[in-house]
């Protein structure tokens, strides 16, 4: 089993948990760029909104 397959990673629309920064709450998947291997996330409660990476290496969590 490769170690990418242990975390999942988001879609458009997911919500996410980032679990290296402590300072965000939930963040809203709103763009995916397969190119950069980027992912524009939103975060409602802070009225931020960041590009993270992508690929999940257990630095987010997917919500639902």
């Amino acid at each position: 089993m490769s170690d990418k397959t242990l975390f999942i990673t988001a879609k458009t629309g997911s919500w996410i948990k980032d679990n290296w920064r402590k300072d965000r709450s939930l963040g809203f998947v709103s763009t995916i760029s397969e190119g950069s291997g980027m992912m524009h996330v939103t975060y409602p409660k802070i009225g931020k909104s960041v590009w993270l990476v992508w690929e999940n290496n257990g630095h987010y969590k997917v919500i639902n």
